[in-house]
């Protein structure tokens, strides 16, 4: 079903007060979508994706942008070295604003008796559906009070939408395919471990306890952001519903966790998560998570930091350990699997591939998995379908893998 405009250009006009400096270009967006001038539109999105992401440059890398742009900006963001600042989905979403903010800047007309690009509702609706997933994100990650306006819809995934669209318009030819090269058996396990299947996230809630503006159930947003992760929820020994609103509001803030008195498991959990996904450090308090029995979540990161620091036995024992605890996490189980291929254990590895693929059709990260996988068995035919699926199901990991070797999709069977 298509999604109708109004929706979105309500829910961008809920959010434009949470933005500072990009506001005037988000109210300016909102009032060129409903006067009909949906170049304009795409333009003003282009404007206030790259505020956002200079913001996330200073706030995220502790870097000043300086006369960055927004294509520079996007690619520093997909840089291997910054991977998992940014979701894998919110990134596929700003290349569908990047793509349609850079056509309807452009004059990509020949003579000047040629006809403009066109540009209507069908492709303001998809640069704008990905606006609205993109400052969602980025309000829960910042923890913004956002309240979506009456009768606003959520953001649809579909962040490919908009590429696809450009193709047609643009008549460009596929790009010529290449060889498919074998992979070493050193295959990109953090990589791997990585990639979450495409959700889409959303506002989290507050409060505890019952009365006005508080929630009946004090772990209410606190749970919605496990699912955004994929992960499962922690035992109930291992939390503590006084801390959850804070919890929920500071999931990625070091030093307001840092800041919390004798934090439960969780509260040790969520720190040592945000030290090491946004300081890359190993934080002591994974010790006091840890000690938490069936804490598959404090388990599954100590296996990541294992990875990342070479140590593949602890790294086996860890995410062995969230598996068992956790049957159903699928990013530790492919984790997992990634080790066995590190250590040519590939029958293994594309067994777990396959179950799976079978558990969640849409889960990126088991086709990633078999891709590399078949590609050490030689099997390139079916590698490239796993290649190209991966990427299909959002997987930034993969497109830049077909990127490298200037591979194409096009032609390819599902």
């Amino acid at each position: 079903m298509a999604v109708e405009l109004e929706p979105l250009l309500q829910k961008l006009s809920g959010l434009a007060p949470l933005f500072g400096r990009a506001r005037d270009d988000l109210d300016a967006m909102v009032s060129r979508g409903r006067a009909g001038d949906f170049k304009g539109v795409m333009q003003n999105a282009r404007l206030v994706l790259e505020a956002v992401l200079r913001s996330l440059v200073t706030e995220e890398l502790k870097q000043t942008p300086g006369k960055a742009m927004l294509d520079e900006l996007v690619t520093k963001f997909r840089q291997q070295a910054n991977a998992g600042i940014i979701p894998t989905n919110v990134l596929a979403h700003m290349g569908t604003v990047q793509a349609w903010g850079n056509l309807s800047s452009h004059d990509h007309a020949g003579s000047l008796a040629d006809a403009p690009v066109q540009v209507g509702q069908e492709e303001a609706v998809a640069s704008l559906n990905s606006m609205a997933a993109i400052l969602t994100w980025y309000a829960n990650k910042r923890g913004l009070a956002a309240t979506p306006a009456a009768g606003s819809a959520p953001a649809v995934a579909t962040p490919f939408q908009g590429a696809a669209v450009i193709a047609r318009k643009e008549g460009a030819p596929p790009p010529a395919k290449s060889k498919l090269p074998l992979v070493g058996a050193g295959v990109g396990l953090l990589a791997i471990a990585g990639v979450v299947a495409v959700v889409s996230l959303r506002p989290s809630g507050s409060g505890t306890g019952t009365g006005p503006g508080k929630t009946e159930q004090p772990f209410t947003a606190l749970d919605a952001l496990y699912g955004s992760w994929k992960e499962p929820v922690p035992p109930p020994s291992c939390r503590r519903a006084e801390e959850a609103e804070r919890l929920a509001q500071n999931v990625r803030n070091v030093n307001a966790l840092r800041l919390i008195d004798s934090p439960s498991p969780e509260a040790a959990y969520l720190l040592a998560r945000a030290t090491f996904e946004d300081l890359k450090q190993k934080s002591p308090a994974l010790d006091a998570a840890l000690a938490c029995p069936g804490f598959a979540n404090a388990q599954y990161l100590a296996g990541k930091i294992a990875i990342a620091e070479g140590r593949l036995d602890d790294a086996l024992a860890s995410l062995k350990s969230a598996t068992t605890q956790a049957p159903k996490f699928l990013d530790a189980r492919a984790s997992l699997a990634g080790i066995m291929l590190q250590q040519q254990e590939v029958d293994a590895a594309l067994a777990e591939a396959e179950k799976l693929i079978s558990a969640d059709p849409d889960y990126a990260a088991g086709y990633l998995l078999r891709f590399s996988g078949r590609v050490l068995k030689g099997d390139r035919d079916a590698a490239m379908k796993d290649l190209c699926t991966a990427v299909n199901k959002g997987s930034a990991t993969a497109r830049q893998k077909l990127e490298s070797i200037n591979g194409s999709c096009e032609g390819v069977a599902p």
